[in-house]
């Protein structure tokens, strides 16, 4: 007999849903809310109640084993009777609320009543659903009073619909086991070092272990974790997290598990995009009164989860979409369900990561979910998980909410003076620096925090107000900073600092290790960190797990001699050295642009770097085209840039900036790219938070200059040059332009495969060294 455990609410939410989405993504702070009312309303509970009883009940139906708990607010004494109570929290008017108007309220508490009748042998129970106003505390109670038959009638009824739906899982399941079971492996040879990194990862998930592997481009990484992932399923509510924060990466995930669909593999797979990328509407506004698609999602969502189970196993973006058309539910928030009976969830980092936006059910302790995450170019998750845990209050941002919300009759918040007051009294304290730690301010997060609240209330409200899509973003500002606040220790800084014309309070995380790794022990089987450049590997085990795990790296497949490295070891490109390097770094680029007709980027470690060396650039009349990247350019004009790479015959420069939006997730196969040229060692900007995660590291790790500056730095580079070798018919040429390569510190870091780097003394020595290279292919 199979065994279904579950929990009452899990039922009725899904066979009763009712509702709208929640208008606005901050008003899911009410549960907290929701939770202090709960609690302040117990707390006058009698002598003889109880409160937060546990339940638990098991009925043997269909041949499953249904296992069902719940937790009963209240268990009420009164004249003789036994009351059974639900307690809810809510905005609505009270006169507008009864028993129909959430028909999953009713039900949770008739299947507790039935819960209690039966463990205390009972003919009747009475019922009580509880409501109370969150604003005004006022209360409306609904009472009802059930014979045992009724409710037992009641409960078969809905466990039958909810079996039918476990059932479609569970055949599912049971057809995914098998056919994994005979999935072989879709190419007939392994690429190089493809089968020892399989090993590891399939090793690793079953010893439920933490694993970090660099894995050179070009050894198929993605069909490499992903089988074995895959191979380790055999249980029920087994899954597969394949996070990748790269569109391309979806794509190449999406494209792998459709060959594996296409060899036997019988699994549900599903993409998360992001809500405005999927939104039906020209300005995205979630309020039920201005989208039908977000009107009762909850009363259609059950229907439209069943269509697209029974009927796909791909749930792409498109899918979805066509879907949530036909149903008239929201795409994102359908996609965020459907994932929940998934065996593939491919999406970004946050949803696994992120306090705020993490799907709930997977990512809290104690959840059903056996979860197996795999982390696509882990090397992003350190900095991208510090600002998962950091917020921010704008000064600008405090105002302009001001001015939006000034034409609404009798808004006055005076939370806007005092915000504003606190940032300008910090303003004096800042004086000439750029960033200021100074200590935990709990009244400043309290300002902000009244404001959230008199906002989400005001917009409540006021639901026609026009500037209400301005206002939307803003407030998720404050959600964050405010809900950040709660974690703050001596792992953050609390700080201030001047952007531009703008002033701001921060409270950034200097260290998210502890955050990423509470997350895997709770609710992670096993995780799996890979990248090319996990370079060096210390400093992301550090960063990322407090140094848990175990590691791998698998060299790389391509022959080294395909790669020209080349040092410009009598060039310094330190800041106060960067005039005198400007002309020897044209020089550079002339040799190497001659050396052989193609495209070739230069990389700089800033914007204002790349500007002085083209401007020189443009006194010389070298036969070269330059393509120059812009700060703003948008992902369209990168399409744009790219598209010049793949049409060419001439000599092309792209001076571009290390790090950023050319050096990494760009595939540039074949001819697109003959060689990089990498001005300095790509240290971040000295100064301001880097300097105080100097601080930090200094404290707890002792080499803080190198966690803060040179390890993000390096990684960088080792992206840049990454860019040129991406198929075994590659070659190109890597030319670095700084002395301090040549140091102990840098020598040792170098990946194994630089082991061949030529030092250069001059442009002479580069134009024979370059010429000797291209002579070999």
């Amino acid at each position: 007999m199979m065994i279904i455990k579950t929990n009452v609410k899990e039922v009725v939410e899904i066979i009763y849903g009712s509702g709208n989405l929640v208008s606005d993504d901050w008003l899911a702070k009410r549960a907290e809310q929701g939770s202090f009312i709960h609690r302040e309303y117990q707390a006058q509970y009698q002598k003889d109640d109880k409160s937060e009883v546990a339940i638990q009940y098991s009925s043997n139906i269909d041949g499953y084993n249904i296992i069902i708990s719940g937790r009963i607010d209240g268990i009420i004494k009164r004249n003789n009777k036994i009351i059974i109570e639900e307690i809810k929290s809510t905005t609505k008017d009270l006169t507008n609320i009864d028993e129909k108007l959430t028909p999953a309220h009713l039900a949770q508490v008739k299947v507790y009543g039935y819960f209690y009748l039966e463990e205390q042998q009972l003919d009747s129970i009475d019922v009580r659903l509880t409501y109370i106003h969150v604003e005004s505390k006022q209360i409306k109670q609904i009472d009802f009073e059930y014979k045992k038959q009724e409710l037992q009638t009641f409960y078969l009824q809905t466990i039958k619909e909810y079996l039918y739906w476990i059932k479609l899982i569970n055949n599912h399941e049971i057809r995914r086991n098998k056919s994994i079971k005979g999935l072989q492996f879709p190419y007939p040879d392994y690429r190089y070092g493809q089968q020892e990194l399989m090993r590891s990862i399939y090793q690793n998930i079953i010893s439920k272990d933490i694993l970090y592997a660099i894995a050179p481009t070009g050894i198929g990484k993605t069909i490499a974790t992903l089988f074995p992932a895959l191979k380790s399923i055999n249980k029920r509510n087994q899954k597969i997290f394949y996070l990748t924060a790269k569109n391309l990466g979806k794509k190449m995930v999406l494209g792998t598990a459709i060959l594996l669909m296409n060899n036997g593999l019988q699994v549900k797979t599903i993409e998360i995009s992001s809500k405005d990328s999927v939104c039906f509407q020209k300005n995205r506004d979630c309020d039920a009164d201005k989208c039908p698609y977000s009107r009762n999602y909850y009363g259609k969502l059950f229907e439209a989860l069943k269509d697209a189970y029974n009927n796909e196993d791909l749930f792409n973006k498109e899918t979805i979409e066509a879907y949530a058309k036909k149903h008239k539910v929201c795409p994102f928030e359908f996609s965020l369900d459907l994932s929940y009976y998934a065996d593939i969830i491919i999406c970004d980092y946050n949803y696994v990561f992120c306090p705020l936006t993490h799907l709930q059910r997977y990512f809290e302790m104690g959840g059903k979910y056996e979860t197996i995450v795999l982390v696509d170019e882990a090397h992003n998750l350190s900095s991208r998980s510090r600002q998962m845990y950091s917020g921010r209050i704008s000064k600008m941002e405090i105002n302009k909410l001001k001015n939006l919300t000034s034409s609404i009759q009798d808004c006055k918040i005076k939370e806007f003076d005092l915000i504003i007051k606190s940032i300008d009294d910090y303003r004096y304290m800042l004086e000439e620096q750029e960033y200021l730690v100074i200590g935990f301010n709990n009244n400043f997060v309290l300002l902000v925090s009244s404001l959230l609240s008199k906002l989400s209330d005001l917009l409540e409200k006021h639901k026609e107000i026009k500037e209400r899509n301005e206002i939307l973003p803003l407030l998720l500002e404050l959600i964050r900073f405010v809900a950040i606040a709660d974690y703050f220790d001596e792992d953050f800084a609390f700080a201030i600092s001047q952007d531009k014309e703008d002033f701001l309070v921060n409270i950034d995380c200097l260290d998210a290790a502890k955050f990423v790794l509470r997350t895997i022990k709770q609710s992670i089987l096993s995780t799996i960190f890979f990248s090319a450049t996990l370079y060096p590997l210390p400093y992301y085990m550090k960063t990322l797990t407090e140094g848990v795990g175990e590691n791998i790296v698998i060299k790389s497949p391509f022959d080294k001699r395909r790669l020209k490295l080349i040092l410009l070891d009598r060039i310094s490109t330190k800041y106060r050295n960067r005039m005198e390097s400007i002309e020897p770094i044209v020089d550079a680029i002339r040799v190497l642009g001659n050396s052989k007709p193609g495209n070739y980027i230069v990389f700089f470690p800033s914007y204002a770097y790349l500007q002085l060396v083209y401007n020189q650039l443009q006194h010389h009349t070298f036969d070269f085209t330059y393509i120059i990247q812009e700060p703003n350019f948008t992902a369209k004009e990168r399409e744009e840039v790219i598209q010049l790479f793949r049409s060419n015959d001439k000599t092309q420069i792209g001076l571009f900036v290390m790090g950023g939006m050319f050096s990494e997730g760009i595939d540039y196969i074949g001819d697109m790219l003959k060689g990089v040229i990498i001005i300095g060692v790509g240290l971040p900007h000295y100064g301001g938070y880097n300097n105080v995660a100097k601080n930090y590291f200094d404290r707890k790790l002792t080499n803080g200059f190198d966690y803060a500056y040179t390890y993000p730095g390096f990684t960088k580079v080792v992206q840049a040059v990454g860019r040129i070798i991406r198929s075994e018919t590659d070659y190109g040429v890597a030319v670095f332009i700084d002395d301090r390569f040549l140091s102990y510190k840098y020598q040792n870091l170098f990946p194994k495969e630089w082991e061949n780097l030529t030092i250069a003394r001059d442009s002479y020595n580069l134009s024979e060294t370059l010429n000797n290279f291209w002579n070999l292919f």
